[in-house]
């Protein structure tokens, strides 16, 4: 009888269709990728002449480190930064001017800087000078300008 049923079993399992043991699959391709810009990181600390007599501005002045003016800048290496700096707020045909909180007082400066050497990757510092020139006695008042300082690279 045990063999019957072994010849029947096999008889019926040679019969069934047999169905496939594997899920379908589908492919797609990924790229992954990376663009390194240059990018230079900047900051730098305000002038500030303080509080001066004017019988010292109109003798002329020029601002010292301790006065602020300190660009800082770290750029990629290999890169040729170059600073400049807009009109300010207060220009007037070829001078920069500080302007008072009554704002016809004006006095005139200028700045200026050292050229920048080719970037290394680490931090460069520039000294800003602002230089006030010999003027009449300004209004006895408290005087600013704005400028934007921008790295090119």
């Amino acid at each position: 009888m045990r063999i019957k049923f072994l010849i029947a079993a096999g008889v019926l399992t040679a019969t069934l269709p047999l169905a496939p043991a594997f899920a379908a699959t589908s492919t797609a391709n990924m790229t992954v990728n990376i663009q390194i810009i240059a990018a230079c990181t900047v900051s730098v600390s305000n002038i500030n002449f303080g509080s001066q007599v004017a019988a010292s501005v109109a003798a002329g002045m020029v601002s010292t480190a301790a006065m602020g003016g300190l660009f800082t800048s770290t750029c990629p290496n290999g890169t040729s930064p170059v600073l400049t700096a807009s009109q300010g707020a207060n220009w007037s045909g070829t001078t920069n001017q500080m302007n008072g909180v009554t704002p016809t007082n004006l006095i005139p400066y200028s700045l200026s800087w050292p050229a920048l050497p080719p970037s290394t990757g680490v931090a460069v510092n520039t000294q800003i000078i602002a230089t006030l020139p010999v003027q009449a006695a300004p209004a006895i008042d408290t005087y600013t300008d704005s400028v934007v300082l921008t790295l090119t690279y």
